[in-house]
């Protein structure tokens, strides 16, 4: 056991310290308090704080759809609008994946967008949890536009491709 002079020394350093801590600055403070602040390299902004402009969103959605359209191949090869058929015209030229048309593109494009326009009405759907009748529609909503989008846009495949559905 430490003898009590010995004590009442310790005590009396441990009070000062808090006297001269207490007169310290708040920043101060939490630098020697909080381990994790000393030793933090960098700050990043809160989770809230990084949000995307809806402009930028929809333009990066944008630039995807136009490249996974064939937009990149709509500019430089300047492909046909329209083929001739048997008894009329038509926008798909069936037989090759290497070889589309500008309505064929357009239209896929339209598929992409609205698949998209789907997926961000499932997406808004689960924000309405106070509003359930409203989140079910339009959960249903984005489902069956989600669902149309994907079932077009096989067909149109499968008609280019060639294989027809019996």
């Amino acid at each position: 056991m430490l003898p009590s002079r010995t004590l009442r020394r310790f005590w009396g350093i441990l009070r000062g310290l808090k006297s001269k801590a207490s007169r310290l600055s708040w920043r101060t403070l939490r630098a020697v308090r909080n381990i994790s602040y000393r030793l933090g390299l960098f700050r990043l902004p809160r989770g809230r704080a990084i949000r995307p402009s809806i402009g930028i969103s929809v333009l990066v959605l944008a630039l995807c759809i136009f490249l996974l359209a064939g937009g990149v191949y709509d500019v430089l090869e300047h492909p046909l609008t329209l083929l001739p058929k048997g008894g009329g015209w038509t926008f798909i030229y069936t037989g090759n994946l290497n070889v589309q048309t500008l309505l064929e593109s357009l239209n896929v494009a339209l598929l992409y967008s609205i698949g998209v326009i789907g997926l961000y009405m499932l997406m808004r759907s689960t924000r309405l949890v106070y509003k359930p009748r409203q989140g079910y529609l339009l959960l249903i909503l984005g489902l069956a536009i989600s669902f149309i989008a994907v079932y077009y846009c096989t067909t149109l495949l499968q008609e280019k491709v060639g294989i027809t559905g019996s």
